[in-house]
């Protein structure tokens, strides 16, 4: 399990989860570019399923996707065969329109249990969840903690968006470079 990885480069991750929505991912693909920064979408599998030429821009912007499940619902508590289906299925939708597979798996809501954890490992995916962002959390206590290591943790709808250019400028005022995971954890 994966909240946080200790770095001695001045980098974050970004993360951002729940869709894709087309709506807003592509205002947030504009929005990383001009900063120079990358960050991971967790996506769904239902949302990708109506949109998959999205995962191309998403990966043309050069950031990276991330394993969602398919229909965003809790998984704690549901049987293997029913956990596997959920990551699977997202699974296969992401290599059938990059070639390749997500190398990282966010369960909805950040709630598993030891069935999930089986399933992620058998699939080949960690399991990352954040340490800083979630719903609870204000965009502007972020800079007396944010630190290089840290994964942050939005969703990609309007408040993301807005706390998406919070996150941005601050990474820049604290000489934070935002990162995709696989950088992070190769740092």
């Amino acid at each position: 399990m994966l909240t946080h990885v200790a770095t001695r480069r001045p980098v974050i991750a970004i993360t951002i989860n729940d869709g894709p929505e087309g709506r807003i991912v592509p205002a947030m693909l504009q929005l990383l570019r001009s900063h120079g920064a990358r960050a991971t979408f967790f996506v769904s599998g239902q949302a990708i399923a109506d949109d998959p030429q999205m995962l191309l821009e998403i990966q043309d912007a050069r950031c990276e996707v991330g394993n969602h499940a398919y229909h965003h619902k809790r998984l704690e508590g549901l049987s293997e065969r029913q956990v596997r289906r959920e990551v699977s299925s997202t699974a296969q939708l992401v290599e059938d329109a990059l070639g390749a597979g997500p190398r990282y798996l966010r369960p909805p809501y950040g709630q598993f249990d030891r069935t999930l954890q089986r399933v992620a490992q058998a699939e080949g995916e960690r399991l990352v969840l954040w340490n800083v962002g979630g719903t609870d959390e204000t965009v502007h206590v972020w800079p007396s903690t944010l630190r290089s290591g840290d994964i942050i943790a939005l969703r990609d709808d309007a408040e993301g968006l807005r706390r998406l250019r919070q996150a941005l400028a601050m990474a820049e005022q604290l000489k934070l470079q935002p990162v995709i995971l696989s950088a992070l954890i190769g740092s």
